[in-house]
């Protein structure tokens, strides 16, 4: 045995005799290392990050778009401001998608239950509103805006808790996901704070309209299945 003094890091360490190797064993594979780095460095792709700009490596069989994950986030999300409280959030572009009724308006669930108690909740329709109901569904028994006989609910185009007008004029029937839409619409109209009789107006013209045409789409898709049936 003998001590040998590595010549590159100063290391000290017991070896045998027969040994000539003048560096320890980190040292000696050190440029082997090295090497294999430059060379898989050589080999890599340089992509651009379609986010940030900068060229990164990756390897030869990946598409890799975004040099992070930072910029990954970044790319699949989006800014908003709230309706509520003004301050700005980031969300997912997926949300903003029209596969679902989510539109990201709001920062917090607290700030979505404040923007729609703005004004103070009324419980129930009245003693009457289940028959009321009924006659609203047996006039209309389709949605007044995509035509579907499933899952009808019945919409007060100028809400309740604003005028307490249960009449039929008032009353529209629609599907659960054309409901969120109209009530989303009314939101909006309500935050602009417009005069009553202008909301009215303006959201009895149009929903009745669509009302009406889609009466006429429903008839003229029967009466095309009936004579293709003949």
């Amino acid at each position: 045995m003998r001590v040998r003094t590595c010549a590159t890091c100063g290391k000290q360490e017991d070896v045998r005799a027969d040994n000539p190797a003048q560096r320890c064993r980190a040292c000696a594979g050190r440029p082997a290392l090295e090497k294999r780095r430059e060379q898989r460095a050589a080999s890599r792709n340089h992509e651009t990050c379609s986010h940030c700009g900068e060229r990164f490596g990756s390897p030869p069989s990946s598409r890799q778009k975004y040099c992070s994950r930072i910029c990954l986030s970044a790319a699949k999300s989006t800014m908003r401001t709230c309706a509520t409280c003004h301050t700005e959030f980031r969300v997912p572009r997926s949300v903003l998608s029209e596969r679902t009724n989510s539109s990201a308006r709001f920062c917090s669930r607290r700030c979505y239950e404040q923007h729609l108690c703005r004004t103070p909740r009324i419980r129930g329709r009245g003693s009457r509103w289940k028959t009321i109901r009924r006659e609203a569904l047996r006039r209309t028994p389709f949605c007044a805006m995509c035509g579907t006989g499933q899952h009808l609910q019945v919409h007060h185009i100028i809400p309740f808790r604003l005028t307490r007008d249960n009449s039929q004029t008032n009353l529209i029937p629609l599907c659960r996901a054309c409901h969120k839409r109209v009530e989303a619409v009314f939101h909006d109209v309500e935050a602009v704070d417009p005069p009553l009789p202008v909301t009215k107006l303006v959201l009895f013209c149009s929903i009745h309209a669509r009302r009406t045409l889609t009466l006429h789409l429903l008839k003229r898709s029967i009466h095309a299945g009936q004579r293709t049936a003949a």
